[in-house]
């Protein structure tokens, strides 16, 4: 109970129709890290709500990915949010980054909320917003900046993030996160290291 009393707070929900709705449909589950809450070209049937933890959501395109957004506490993967208003496939990948506690609400069911309660409402309209702010962000990273800025900005933004000069990813999973090729991301980095910014370790990157 404590996980729904913690959404209603989060998302100001006061309706008690609602509550006893969310209350008696929604599924708390705790996923270990590295499980996928979406996976892609496969019909979704359940919306998630992060309550604790972190989601990665993704494309893939044969063996490269594009980062799209991260769904952080008191969030839903917006593409998954698009589902509770018309069957579909999904066009994305959402794996968690940590151990992650959601609450599952059948698509079904949460299609009439939006039309029902004004909260749900609420959270529907700003979760649509703010994904579109992030994607929008995330268009302009990669159409108007070089890769090797791209690198050095999401190495300073982990950091800062992180509160640590140090930077627990492997080439491969850095490049992951930027979309492109491990290969790519080894020649930079090694650059970043001949000029002084960067100290590279097995598995780890080192910022000066």
């Amino acid at each position: 109970m404590s996980e729904f009393n913690l959404l209603f707070k989060a998302l100001n929900i006061v309706e008690e129709d609602l509550k006893a709705e969310i209350i008696q449909c929604g599924v708390v589950q705790t996923v270990p890290k590295h499980s996928y809450i979406v996976e892609q070209d496969k019909y979704i049937k359940w919306l998630a709500i992060v309550i604790s933890g972190k989601v990665r959501v993704w494309q893939e395109n044969e063996d490269r990915q594009i980062l799209l957004y991260y769904v952080n506490p008191i969030e839903t993967c917006v593409l998954s949010l698009s589902a509770t208003f018309r069957d579909c496939k999904s066009v994305v990948n959402a794996k968690t980054v940590e151990e992650t506690t959601i609450i599952k609400l059948p698509v079904r069911v949460v299609t009439a909320w939006s039309f029902k309660y004004k909260s749900w409402n609420k959270f529907t309209t700003e979760s649509f917003i703010f994904s579109y702010e992030d994607l929008l962000h995330s268009y302009k990273n990669l159409a108007f900046n070089k890769i090797d800025k791209r690198v050095l900005d999401y190495l300073h933004t982990y950091a800062k993030k992180n509160k640590s000069l140090s930077i627990p990813l492997s080439h491969s999973q850095l490049a992951k996160e930027i979309g492109t090729t491990r290969e790519v991301i080894s020649k930079i980095l090694k650059q970043f290291e001949l000029s002084g910014l960067v100290n590279l370790k097995i598995k780890q990157i080192e910022l000066f």
